[in-house]
């Protein structure tokens, strides 16, 4: 295991009150079935990392007043995700631009639901799941909103396995543009509005204001994540982290590095609370009647879950307290075969 640089964390001030779904428990239950059911469980090694990080918690955290269909799915979503994700990190298709690709287009064509190959496994199967019941419970055009977001995550992660390849640390302006995609950021905000039963009207999504606001709380987000994870990634020797980026870029000591990192988290607070403090002229110029601001109003305070849900989480979960190392995870390549 490498030695790692002597630094010490912060733990970020964000102003925002803790809150937790009343219904964990039961999407906990419910999380743990279906990832065994799927196989995206593959052994008790698996089960008990997959128990320890806590996906159920975290979607408690980030939608705590979703109900349980929603609040479930939005458990077993966040699963997938990271189990998603641990296979670019630390497992064959992480390093190798072919395999990332097929991944890539794979998931387009669930997206678009055409029917799984005779190949498909864990991964294909468990997002054609999580499709058909969004459909189930979404529009048309939020769904199209959410999987067009989903597209982006995933051609997002094509760019980081060519940085992988070529052993490519991003500059910090690139990593900036590209990170809110890297963590799955637009499209688990996007269940914000599903958990509450409120789509934000287009001429508000399109204000200079909101977009603001959707801005800089998806920030905050990845900042804290960069924090709170910059040992887990050190140890990996992954480097898609914002803290290791301002450390290689401005060669720095690793601590000036964090520093940065966290004042940005709160240099991003308070534009989003100013953008807060503005968005009532933008209901007036809009005209928006009442109960679209009392909806969008909702909105806004689920970004808030959102900042403050994703730092308690982080605090308590075992994803970044027991790092997991390449090739200590089980690869599904085998399902990208054509």
């Amino acid at each position: 295991m490498p030695e790692l640089p002597p630094v010490s964390l912060p733990t970020p001030s964000i102003p925002y009150p803790s809150k937790i779904n009343p219904f964990e428990a039961v999407a906990a239950e419910r999380t743990i079935a279906w990832a065994r059911q799927l196989r995206l469980i593959a052994d008790e090694t698996a089960a008990s990392r997959f128990a320890g990080e806590s996906y159920s918690r975290l979607v408690a955290r980030l939608y705590p007043e979703a109900s349980v269909p929603v609040l479930t799915l939005a458990a077993d979503l966040n699963s997938w995700f990271h189990v998603y994700d641990d296979q670019f990190e630390l497992a064959d298709v992480g390093s190798n631009p072919d395999l990332a690709r097929r991944m890539a287009d794979k998931f387009r064509a669930v997206l678009n639901g055409e029917p799984l190959p005779a190949t498909a496994g864990p991964i294909l199967h468990g997002l054609a799941d999580i499709r058909d019941r969004m459909l189930l419970h979404a529009g048309a055009q939020w769904w199209n909103r959410f999987a067009t977001h989903l597209q982006d995550c995933f051609e997002t992660a094509q760019w980081e396995v060519d940085n992988r390849t070529r052993g490519e640390v991003p500059d910090p302006d690139s990593y900036v543009e590209h990170k809110l995609n890297i963590a799955y950021v637009p499209p688990s905000f996007d269940l914000i509005e599903l958990a509450e039963q409120f789509e934000v009207p287009d001429d508000i999504r399109a204000s200079a204001v909101y977009r603001t606001l959707v801005h800089e709380a998806g920030h905050v987000v990845v900042c804290t994540n960069d924090l709170i994870g910059l040992r887990r990634e050190l140890l990996q020797g992954e480097f898609h982290n914002l803290v290791i980026v301002y450390w290689k870029a401005l060669d720095c000591p690793l601590q000036v590095a964090v520093e940065m990192v966290n004042q940005k988290i709160s240099e991003r607070i308070r534009i989003f609370e100013a953008a807060k403090a503005d968005l009532q002229h933008t209901f007036d110029e809009l005209g928006t009647d009442q109960n679209r601001r009392h909806g969008t109003l909702r909105c806004v305070t689920g970004l808030e879950n959102w900042m403050r849900g994703y730092l308690d989480w982080a605090k308590e979960t075992r994803r970044f307290a027991d790092p997991v190392l390449r090739g200590q995870i089980t690869g599904f390549q085998r399902e990208l075969a054509d």
